[in-house]
């Protein structure tokens, strides 16, 4: 097997363009904006080429943490939480799998943690210590109107609340709209407290917003002009992933995350995605039973820990 480490930036961009599995927390765009954000951190990937030709990455950022008189690498796949874990271009043998975490963990004066992806799951070495974890995702392949069949009465009734109060939906356009996220996404930090396990500074989402991508969007839901919630999507291959949203508590009623998602879905079934991962809930029973009335099933990954 032939080692690339660190993975050239267009080797790790083609495989994660031809791996089925992966998401865009798998690509070098999300480790790009993570070290320019956390300068802690540097992108970090380790390529195989296997001995039958597959090509194969585990995308990392890397923070190098000073330990007595040693300095020691901690791999993190991915940052901060997000999926990681091997992708490549086409299925692997386990003694692939077997020999590419091998060399992972194998690495001089290093430790890490590589968090699962519930659209692949891999055997790891069973001497990693392992956290079950799980989130929802939602099948499109039946298409948007038998997906509408199976939202919950209530979630009909908020959807068609929220079109009569004249809710509307827009992707971002300025600088200005991000900043207007971020400060409801600061309100929304105060309304949760303790149970949210992270929070993220205002140039994350500059930064995501400045690379004009086209994977990613932020969709934002106004009445009668002014913003009042939103959430950020990501799509890569056919995979479509809610990874943030915020909303301001006074407009509850009037149901804004509701028709977000809503015209998400609608607009994913539209664009040939299979696959809509509404994210973990965070232990949060009304975040679950919010995604659960949508339609979106449980599925489980793991995270995985080395030293």
């Amino acid at each position: 097997m032939h080692i690339l480490n660190p993975a050239p930036l267009d080797f790790w961009q083609d495989v994660a363009e031809a791996c089925p599995w992966a998401t865009y927390f798998h690509a070098p765009g999300w480790a790009l904006v993570i070290a320019k954000t956390f300068t802690r951190y540097e992108p970090a990937a380790v390529g195989f080429i296997t001995d039958s030709g597959a090509r194969a990455v585990i995308p990392f950022v890397v923070e190098k943490k000073k330990k007595l008189l040693k300095t020691i690498k901690r791999y993190k796949s991915m940052e901060p939480g997000v999926y990681g874990g091997i992708i490549a271009d086409r299925t692997l043998f386990q003694h692939e799998v077997d020999e590419i975490l091998g060399h992972v963990i194998s690495i001089k004066k290093s430790e890490g943690r590589i968090v699962g992806n519930p659209f692949k799951h891999f055997q790891f070495p069973s001497h990693m210590k392992k956290k079950e974890m799980s989130t929802r995702v939602i099948d499109l392949s039946p298409g948007f109107d038998a997906l509408l069949q199976g939202f919950s009465r209530g979630q009909k009734s908020n959807i068609r609340q929220a079109q009569k109060k004249q809710i509307t939906v827009r992707r971002a356009a300025t600088e200005q709209d991000i900043s207007c996220y971020f400060d409801i996404y600061v309100q929304t930090l105060k309304r949760w407290g303790g149970k949210t396990a992270a929070s993220y500074p205002r140039q994350l989402f500059l930064n995501l917003f400045g690379e004009k991508d086209f994977h990613i969007r932020f969709c934002l839901a106004e009445k009668e002009g002014q913003i009042i919630a939103g959430i950020i999507v990501l799509a890569w291959q056919k995979n479509l992933l809610y990874w943030h949203g915020c909303s301001r508590e006074e407009f509850f009623r009037d149901y804004p995350n509701n028709l977000l998602h809503y015209e998400v879905l609608k607009w994913a079934c539209e664009n040939g995605f299979t696959r809509y991962d509404m994210g973990p809930s965070m232990d949060m029973e009304g975040v679950s039973k919010f995604k659960k009335s949508f339609g979106a099933e449980q599925v489980p990954f793991a995270s995985y820990r080395w030293k």
